[in-house]
């Protein structure tokens, strides 16, 4: 299971436990020298193909299990905040490089614009996340690509972060994009349906400081 790093999930949900499991039996130890958490282990997977097929089926955020002690890792409301404040909108503090709606937001218009113009027909409908600019940052944006595409009347949007945090991350980022992607298609006239989300990453990752939750909500454990 998961020989090629290909998770096919019906759900957000069902994703992240599936990638950690993943990441836990294919993962090698990445020991960090540059970036965030200097010094950490971490495992990583060399390479990531995430298929949900029902990415809009609620709950968006992960459930844990009852009586397990384990805070859940995001909810419905810091969801719906990610997407509004970080995703469409400008908020940042004085920690943070960017934001991702620095460079979505300006570009949304558009993509509804290229899929409502073509009728679902283009492979134009692609925002880039950073500039020539990002590298030299501190910490560059982790999304880097959000591709849409209609296929089979259906809106399916494809993501690649370069860098991605499993535990923590994965739910809320996955959440705020699906409801990007629903808030594009309120614009397209019930043309097109709700698709699947693919994403791509050469960097999914659990942190050390996340490995004693892991194992608490895995059978398989981590092992460095």
């Amino acid at each position: 299971m998961f020989g090629n790093n290909v998770i096919v999930a019906r759900t957000i949900e069902n994703a992240w436990r599936d990638s950690m499991w993943c990441c836990i039996q294919n993962g090698y130890d990445y020991i960090v020298k540059q970036g965030s958490y200097v010094g950490q282990i971490r495992k990583q997977l060399p390479h990531t193909t995430i298929v949900i097929e029902e990415p809009w089926s609620r709950p968006l955020a992960p459930r844990m299990p009852e009586g397990c002690g384990i805070p859940p890792t995001t909810n419905e409301d810091k969801i719906n905040a990610y997407f509004l404040d970080y995703i469409l909108g400008e908020k940042r503090d004085n920690k943070e490089d960017y934001t991702y709606g620095q460079y979505i937001g300006s570009q949304v218009e558009r993509i509804i614009d290229l899929l409502i113009k073509s009728n679902g027909d283009t492979n134009q409908a692609c925002m880039q996340i950073g500039d020539a600019s990002s590298c030299f940052l501190d910490n560059p944006p982790c999304l880097r690509v959000v591709s849409f595409k209609v296929i089979n009347k259906k809106l399916q949007m494809s993501v690649f972060f370069r860098s991605w945090d499993l535990y923590a991350g994965l739910p809320e980022n996955l959440g705020g994009l699906q409801l990007l992607k629903e808030y594009i298609l309120t614009f397209l006239d019930d043309k097109f349906e709700d698709g699947p989300i693919v994403a791509y990453s050469d960097g999914l990752h659990i942190y050390e400081q996340y490995f004693s939750l892991v194992n608490m909500l895995n059978i398989d454990k981590i092992e460095i």
